[in-house]
């Protein structure tokens, strides 16, 4: 889905909520649509700021909060003590593979997995938005006694 599509989608959904699309949202539906990774509200942040984009802390959670509930954006808790977001839309389906050592989260695309979810869902009549599966463990590095403590 191209941006003007994504942020079509948006304005509707905010004024279906009797929201009006900003210049602060514009903004930051912008700056999340530039990321391919996992980011946290502070990751993002920062980079809005060292790009000149002032936008405070609390307009940017309360907004964050927005995209994910009009389905642009997914949170996900990876057990770093914070939440972390990433894009829902124009990505495939994947499930994490988080490493309690280092902090390290690995992507994984399963599409046997997402068959099994789809199916599943279907034989239930349930209407599947998305799914998070995340798995916790060591990655090689630790397991090797290599890494260095990281914060994703």
């Amino acid at each position: 889905m191209q941006d003007a599509s994504i942020e079509k989608n948006y304005r509707a959904y905010l004024a279906g909520n009797g929201m009006l699309f900003t210049k602060e949202r514009a903004v930051i539906l912008s700056s999340v649509l530039s990321r391919e990774d996992h980011f946290s509200a502070d990751d993002l942040l920062f980079h809005m700021r060292q790009e000149g984009l002032e936008v405070s802390r609390a307009t940017l959670y309360r907004n964050l909060k927005l995209l994910s509930q009009a389905n642009l954006l997914v949170e996900v808790d990876f057990g770093h003590g914070h939440i972390h977001y990433e894009k829902c839309i124009g990505t495939a389906p994947h499930e994490h593979l988080v490493c309690k050592a280092c902090g390290t989260v690995i992507e994984v695309n399963t599409s046997k997995f997402s068959e099994a979810v789809e199916k599943v869902a279907t034989q239930a009549g349930f209407m599947v938005d998305h799914h998070q599966l995340k798995i916790f463990g060591t990655c090689q590095k630790c397991q090797a006694g290599k890494a260095e403590k990281t914060n994703p």
